[in-house]
């Protein structure tokens, strides 16, 4: 079993500097993809963005917080990246702190969706659907664990969908309203920041509440 990662002993004033440097960072990323001709950024600049983003995460939650695992297994994607710590940092400031850990875990979904809508509630509205896409993927693998469907670490959100649909665990309705609300979140993760507005993100969040009250009791 391996050892817990060792936590950060800095004040709080040193926590939100790092924070703010790495949110700056992320959104030269962003403004770098936005500017090159191939819509890619250098890799340097992408992968240092990203550790640092994992190391402080890690330290702070743990390594199997849904932050850090999204982090760890997204696509290439600095808009991500910056509207998870940009969720993190809003948190941290807001008070949702035990012990200077962030309330993040995969076994604890009302606590995210509670920072999803203090998010929603300050007008981060894209940092808001990537925390509640990123609730609705794990909820939905959890409840493949639960029915005892085989999924791999690499299966998307759709295929997950798909594979509990195929087993009748939920009705077509059901399956066609997970893809169009996941939607929002797919937009957030990719920077189509326009093609959603704050309301949409309400009403992820409103139905991913009821989704994991029924099928995750």
């Amino acid at each position: 079993m391996s050892s817990p990662g060792p936590k950060l002993s800095k004040d709080r004033d040193a926590i939100l500097m790092k924070f703010r440097e790495l949110i700056d960072k992320a959104k030269a990323a962003c403004e770098a993809f936005k500017q090159s001709d191939d819509g890619t950024i250098h890799g340097d600049m992408y992968f240092e963005l990203r550790v640092s983003s994992i190391n402080l995460l890690s330290r702070l939650a743990s390594e199997d917080s849904i932050c850090v695992q999204e982090l760890k297994r997204m696509q290439p994607n600095a808009f991500a990246i910056k509207g998870v710590l940009e969720a993190a940092y809003v948190d941290y400031k807001q008070g949702f702190i035990a012990d200077h850990k962030l309330l993040i875990s995969g076994e604890i979904f009302s606590d995210l969706l509670v920072q999803a809508e203090v998010l929603l509630d300050h007008d981060y509205k894209d940092a808001a659907a990537v925390i509640i896409r990123a609730v609705l993927e794990d909820g939905l693998r959890k409840l493949c664990e639960a029915h005892k469907i085989e999924v791999g670490k690499r299966d998307t959100m759709q295929q997950v969908n798909e594979k509990l649909y195929r087993e009748s665990v939920y009705s077509a309705l059901q399956h066609k309203e997970i893809i169009a609300k996941a939607e929002i979140g797919n937009c957030a993760a990719h920077g189509r920041f326009d093609e959603y507005k704050k309301e949409d993100v309400a009403a992820f969040l409103e139905f991913v509440l009821r989704f994991l009250s029924q099928y995750l009791k």
